[in-house]
């Protein structure tokens, strides 16, 4: 090691304690201040702050734009992209000032629809695998289930930051998520699965994984299969899950019926159709709650030409299936 690497590694044990001191303080000071004058000053900073980022305003309106260009003005658009801005940061605000609440019944802004799917599928003991997308407070949709008393595992990869990556984590188990790290614990995964555990997945993003092109938005978007292929190992049924916010500041949390896994056969043909279907069910959902959803996150930045020419490269791990 280099006496160049050897400093960095040091100022990084010194640097990174002292940031999560700082970020538990933030927490600690959040819990005393009332929630409606904490998010008005929050989403102040969050117009803010849509003007002075211009990589991420111009990400998140050339999206906003490719996919609702044709029935919204540029103004109109423009609106959108700032909401956008607003609702993630009014989110996050929501998430680090309710860090210490444990119990459901603390969340007295929280409105739940659809319970019903979710248990009648949880109770059948096949385990259930929950659909979320990163729409609205989707760190309230992951630890929701386990508040709602459905045990409840989910799979996270580590932060470089080991010492922020335990925060976010002791976060989570203190709601009674049961943290699977992302790594060596499929199997892991599978046996809390089979054993009737929730699982929480996504795959609303681009991401290095094994995937398809499916139509999101009338758009080729090269998506994640776990969903797939975990219902067809696991036999667990797909329920979609989702998270709004309101005018009012409330949440309202969906939860739609199972979606049936349809099965030919054949494997490939069978992971194409399902995983086009969960990702229909995601996109209806933003289509009614547009300004809800990351528009800043490059969804379609993957390309079918892309994984043709380097699917056997290690810079993107990724499998076309045709």
């Amino acid at each position: 090691m280099s006496k160049k690497d050897r400093w960095k590694k040091i100022r990084r044990k010194i640097k990174y304690p002292i940031l999560v001191f700082y970020i538990r303080i933030f927490m600690f000071t959040l819990r005393f201040i009332p929630r409606r004058p904490l998010l008005a000053y929050h989403a102040m900073w969050a117009r803010f702050a849509f003007k002075m980022l211009r990589k991420e305003r111009t990400k998140t309106i050339n999206n906003l734009t490719e996919i609702f260009g044709h029935e919204k003005t540029p103004k109109e658009i423009w609106r959108m992209a700032q909401d956008v801005f607003v609702n993630q940061t009014i989110n996050f605000t929501d998430y680090i000032a309710t860090a210490h609440y444990t119990k459901l019944s603390q969340f007295k802004f929280f409105d739940i629809v659809g319970e019903e799917n979710l248990k009648q599928e949880y109770e059948k003991g096949k385990g259930v695998i929950c659909l979320l997308s990163h729409t609205g407070a989707w760190e309230f949709s992951a630890i929701l289930p386990p508040l709602m008393g459905y045990t409840t595992s989910a799979v996270s990869r580590s932060l470089p930051n080991q010492a922020i990556d335990k925060l976010i984590v002791e976060a989570r188990e203190r709601r009674g998520m049961k943290n699977i790290t992302r790594g060596g614990g499929y199997k892991v995964l599978l046996e809390h699965i089979n054993k009737g555990d929730c699982f929480i997945i996504m795959i609303d993003q681009d991401t290095k994984t094994k995937g398809v092109f499916v139509d999101f938005f009338g758009k080729k978007a090269f998506t994640p299969l776990g969903a797939a292929i975990l219902a067809k190992k696991t036999g667990a049924p797909v329920v979609p899950m989702f998270m709004h916010r309101t005018p009012e500041n409330r949440y309202v949390f969906t939860i739609q019926p199972a979606i049936p896994y349809v099965e030919t056969g054949d494997d490939e043909v069978d992971f194409q159709y399902n995983t086009q279907q969960y990702t229909t069910s995601i996109e209806n959902f933003i289509r009614q709650h547009p300004t809800q959803w990351v528009w800043m996150h490059e969804r379609w930045k993957t390309t079918e030409e892309q994984v043709e020419k380097y699917s056997s490269d290690k810079k993107i791990v990724v499998e076309k299936i045709k």
